[in-house]
């Protein structure tokens, strides 16, 4: 046997076939890079939560501050679905992870539409602080609440776009009682 054809004698949690090591090195780079992006996400969120203290120490809170936390909220949101992602391909890879049963992933597409969900929640508070940041846009004198129309029809496009995919192809859940099939060699 070749030594770039060398397989590695773990499995894949959903086949007995063995994974080559290149994807194996694949996965886990990829697995690296989310949780970087993670740590960033949350180190920004961190900050934009230590701005707004600093804004209600010095009494200076008003309603941009309350678009700072809509934002910071939606900063948490995405950085935990970055983590479950990462946390499903390596449960789906390369070693079985103790997750809760909502968690608990038995293929790709059941990752994919879990991450979905959370784009669809991540939008819809994006799209929130845009509604709530229109208090400000009517002081000015450029407003134009078509873009505000135009953003929500365009929110409803993807997020029904979404909700197909997530019903799409087949989910299944496996029994609580029952482990995944992971096979560690």
């Amino acid at each position: 046997m070749a030594p770039s054809a060398q397989w590695i004698s773990t499995t894949s949690t959903n086949s007995s076939e063995p994974m080559p090591r290149f994807f194996r090195i694949g996965i886990f780079t990829g697995v690296v890079g989310l949780i970087l992006a993670t740590v960033l996400v949350f180190s920004l969120a961190a900050l934009r939560m230590v701005n707004v203290a600093q804004d209600l120490l010095k009494g200076q809170a008003g309603f941009a501050e309350e678009l700072e936390m809509i934002g910071t909220v939606d900063l948490l949101l995405l950085g935990i679905g970055i983590l479950i992602i990462a946390a499903g391909m390596i449960s789906l890879t390369m070693r079985n992870i103790p997750m809760p049963r909502g968690l608990r992933f038995h293929d790709l597409h059941q990752l994919k539409s879990t991450f979905s969900s959370f784009l669809i929640l991540i939008m819809a508070i994006l799209y929130l602080e845009s509604m709530a940041s229109l208090k400000q846009l009517e002081m000015s004198a450029n407003t134009q609440p078509e873009a505000l129309l135009y953003g929500g029809l365009g929110f409803l496009a993807v997020t029904i776009g979404l909700v197909i995919f997530q019903r799409s192809g087949t989910h299944h859940r496996a029994d609580p009682k029952v482990p995944a099939p992971h096979i560690q060699g």
